[in-house]
């Protein structure tokens, strides 16, 4: 089901001076270290983790479940969320490897108990790993992540998206050739330099979201899913590369957990998040 939303257009971003700094590892980890997260942001996640599962095992079949080809999910932005052992469980079930799930988190907190908690295993071959990365560095993703576990069949994606939305956008400049390389600048994912090359632009500006969309593209293997739970019904929406690497072929709206009001009998209009379906093209 193509996407019905491609008016919406994304502006450059710039970071919101006062607003919570979801896209500070700092942030995250005195909100860890104090308990002050509940971990589970907008809700368990189960719907991604059924649609995961699902898309894995007829991957196993069309590949005639050969035990060679191990499942690999990634996990974004896990933090302690419940739901990386929820999918480790789902693994360990169908006799896959543990260790084939990778949960990615910039902060340094969360890599650290979710590390504490794997360390409990008895079974070595189901201990998951724990990368500490910033998604949108594709220095750290291609050392932590692509190089050691690529390419990914699922991304797994609850509300990691959202917090990546408030950071502030990035420009990559092209180099003087195709293939120079200029230590001084940032390093460039394949996908990235392929659109400086063809768009023959001296600078390209991409919103957070969609570098991280051309990040997941480069360490993902042809017809990988992305699943990803958002509150806005836009996330994916209006982008100008995204659509060549990524197809959002479903967006369902779930109905949000319901919170208290301040009167029982307050008419609160009800709200819906989004789970959304992406496959690599």
């Amino acid at each position: 089901m193509a996407s019905s939303h491609n008016a919406t257009r994304h502006p450059v971003t710039v970071k919101i001076k006062g607003a919570p700094d979801y896209d500070d590892a700092a942030f995250w980890d005195k909100k860890f270290v104090t308990g002050q997260d509940v971990g589970e942001w907008l809700n368990p996640g189960d719907a991604l983790l059924d649609a995961a599962i699902s898309h894995l095992e007829q991957s196993q079949v069309i590949s005639g479940g050969s035990q060679r080809i191990k499942p690999r999910l990634l996990h974004l932005g896990p933090g302690i969320s419940a739901l990386g052992s929820k999918l480790c469980d789902a693994f360990v079930q169908r006799g896959w490897r543990g260790d084939g799930i990778v949960n990615v988190d910039f902060s340094s907190e969360a890599v650290r108990l979710g590390r504490k908690l794997e360390e409990q295993k008895d079974e070595p071959a189901n201990v998951m790993h724990w990368v500490q990365a910033d998604l949108c560095s594709w220095d750290q993703v291609s050392s932590s992540v692509s190089l050691p576990f690529a390419p990914v069949g699922v991304v797994v994606d609850k509300s990691t998206s959202d917090a990546i939305a408030t950071s502030a956008s990035r420009t990559f400049h092209s180099s003087p050739g195709r293939d120079a390389i200029d230590s001084t600048l940032p390093a460039v994912s394949p996908v990235v330099q392929e659109i400086l090359y063809q768009t023959q632009e001296e600078q390209l500006t991409l919103a957070p979201v969609e570098l991280l969309a051309l990040h997941l593209a480069s360490i993902t293997q042809k017809g990988a899913l992305w699943l990803s739970l958002s509150y806005s019904n836009t996330r994916f929406d209006g982008f100008a590369h995204l659509p060549a690497y990524w197809e959002i072929v479903k967006r369902t709206p779930l109905k949000a957990p319901s919170g208290q009001t301040a009167s029982a009998s307050a008419m609160v209009p009800e709200v819906f998040h989004w789970v959304y379906v992406l496959q690599r093209k």
